[in-house]
């Protein structure tokens, strides 16, 4: 019979014709056969695990990951530490220069702030105490110190008295010997100075050749020197003198053949100028610099018949160019008595009323006045007993030079 001849009739009475299967066997000897079967008693081989190929390659690239950039980060250590001991290498090679330069470089900023520090009372004062800025210098300010004076040429065709306080130890070094002349510290230091540093126009050195016999200032002028192209530049240099070379009795003028200088201003040979150092009975105003410093210095050198008289002027505006330092209401008696003057004042003086440094510039000009006739002052009816340095219950301070400034070299 072949699988086509089948049908559904067929197959189900094939079906029937099957005897019924049955197992009459107890279920205890159903297990007992079951558990001597040796296919049910042997060991089943594990079933692999498909993901753990993909876990050692993850593993595998987490510790290349790690390892790799320690291997860079070596060599780089490595590359770095090399690069130190080379530039160790290098310093150490550099060294003994670099300590010949540091030391240069400290000798030089020595000597700067030692020079930079020249401006004595007035700097001081002002820095450490915010006291008002002085505008002269006195004998306390001078100790182990050397003054230097010198006319600088100012913007209204006139010679400002300056003074430098140079420390001895500076001296020592610069000249070789303590106590130099005024003649000495120009040679020194004129040449050097850097005048417009200082707000001043270039005028030292002297032209031509300045020497010194005994007492006597020699100038030997060139052919062409300028100094008398006019009465302006005369006065320039004329009281340039006056106020540089203290200690000395006067100034000759010479031609370089050594005969007497002829100035055109005055038309004939010049006769010697008579040196007077600080004593030139002049009075003190207040002048301004373009640049806005203040000094004290003298109406155009013009000398006073006397001390009272010089006072009260001062109380006047004399010119454009200068500013009287005493205000014009403010009235006072001159009691001279030997070396020590006296001034009482009308009304109380209330210092503490005025502008500090306009306060300052007046006590201090009429010091300086005072001075250039070698008197000594003291107040009287002053409110204040003691102000800014001064104790106006016992003579005042004699000034020994005007307008301190730093000493400024080239």
């Amino acid at each position: 019979m072949t699988h086509k001849d089948w049908n559904d009739n067929k197959i189900e009475k094939l079906l029937g014709d099957v005897p019924d299967i049955s197992d009459n066997r107890p279920m205890s000897e159903i297990l007992a056969r079951l558990k001597q079967d040796e296919r049910l008693n042997t060991p089943h081989r594990k079933k692999s695990k498909k993901w753990m190929p993909a876990l050692v390659a993850v593993a595998a690239l987490l510790v290349i990951g790690l390892l790799v950039p320690s291997m860079f980060g070596e060599n780089e250590l490595s590359m770095k530490d090399q690069s130190t001991d080379n530039k160790m290498m290098q310093s150490e090679d550099a060294e003994p220069s670099a300590r010949g330069a540091s030391l240069e470089n400290e000798s030089s900023t020595d000597e700067e702030a030692e020079m930079g520090t020249m401006d004595g009372f007035s700097t001081k004062m002002a820095s450490e105490t915010g006291r008002t800025h002085h505008f002269a210098v006195y004998s306390e300010d001078v100790i182990d110190s050397t003054l230097f004076h010198l006319g600088l040429a100012g913007d209204q065709a006139l010679s400002i008295p300056i003074t430098f306080i140079i420390p001895n130890s500076q001296i020592k070094k610069d000249i070789g010997f303590l106590e130099p002349t005024s003649y000495d510290l120009y040679k020194k230091y004129a040449s050097r100075l850097d005048e417009s540093a200082l707000g001043f126009q270039e005028y030292h050195p002297y032209k031509g050749n300045i020497a010194a016999e005994d007492h006597v200032i020699i100038h030997q002028l060139p052919q062409g020197h300028g100094y008398d192209i006019g009465s302006g530049s005369m006065e320039v240099y004329l009281d340039s003198l006056q106020d540089t070379f203290y200690g000395y009795q006067e100034v000759r003028f010479e031609n370089e053949d050594g005969t007497a200088t002829m100035f055109s201003e005055v038309g004939q040979p010049s006769t010697p100028l008579i040196l007077k150092s600080g004593r030139n009975h002049l009075n003190y105003y207040m002048f301004e610099q373009q640049d806005g410093q203040q000094f004290l210095t003298s109406n155009f050198s013009q000398p006073q018949p006397s001390l009272n008289e010089a006072l009260q002027q001062m109380k006047v505006k004399p010119n454009d160019v200068f500013k009287p330092v005493i205000p014009s209401t403010l009235n006072f008696e001159v009691k001279a008595d030997d070396k020590l003057t006296t001034i009482k004042f009308t009304q109380p003086l209330d210092l503490d009323a005025m502008e500090p440094e306009k306060a300052m510039q007046m006590v201090e000009g009429m010091l300086l006045t005072a001075a250039d006739f070698g008197e000594q002052l003291q107040f009287e009816n002053v409110v204040q007993e003691e102000w800014n340095g001064f104790n106006f219950s016992q003579p005042l301070p004699v000034p020994v030079g005007s307008n301190p400034l730093p000493l400024i070299l080239k």
